[in-house]
């Protein structure tokens, strides 16, 4: 059962949702407590699309990060490490790059096939967007900037362990 950006429209009217709708896509955006976008303001802005004769909902942040064209090697490869740890962590969100212009984006994609999207999925996906930018701010930041990734879970429980070890006389793990 495909939908209609009216019919997505009038589910955010009914959650009085701020938006603008385009011809093919609307427009919204929230408040976030640690992403900041491009021109420094707490602020995560989303678009809601159609695809697929409407058989498939598509929220996404375009342009959320941006890595440098010339950001080298070293970065390239701690962001890239760090989306992967946060699409394992995150599950319902994706972060996509483009490696040609830098893009880094996060979606969520919804397919309804033969389903009647309600208004509230349609919310819940809306309003997970910017918790999930706001969890994975700090480490694609780090990665972005300095190129640093976000340990994985088996490095951490290294560093854990080897801090107990260092920390708890006669610890002889």
């Amino acid at each position: 059962m495909a939908t209609t950006l009216d019919e997505i429209s009038k589910f955010m009217d009914a959650a009085k949702l701020r938006y603008g709708k385009e011809d093919d896509r609307i427009r919204t955006g929230f408040a976030t407590d640690l992403y900041e976008d491009h021109e420094g303001d707490n602020c995560l802005h989303l678009t809601v699309r159609l695809e697929e004769d409407g058989e498939l909902l598509r929220i996404q942040a375009p342009r959320a990060y941006q890595l440098p064209p010339k950001a080298g090697a070293r970065k390239l490869a701690a962001v890239q490490r760090t989306i992967n740890q946060l699409n394992w962590e995150t599950k319902v969100g994706l972060y996509e790059m483009d490696t040609e212009d830098g893009e880094i984006r996060l979606c969520i994609d919804l397919p309804l096939e033969d389903a009647q999207l309600t208004e509230l999925q349609l919310t819940r996906l809306i309003r997970l967007m910017p918790m999930i930018i706001d969890q994975g701010h700090l480490a694609l930041r780090q990665a972005i900037d300095d190129g640093i990734p976000v340990p994985n879970e088996a490095e951490l429980a290294h560093s854990f362990e080897t801090f107990i070890r260092n920390r708890v006389p006669g610890s002889s793990r």
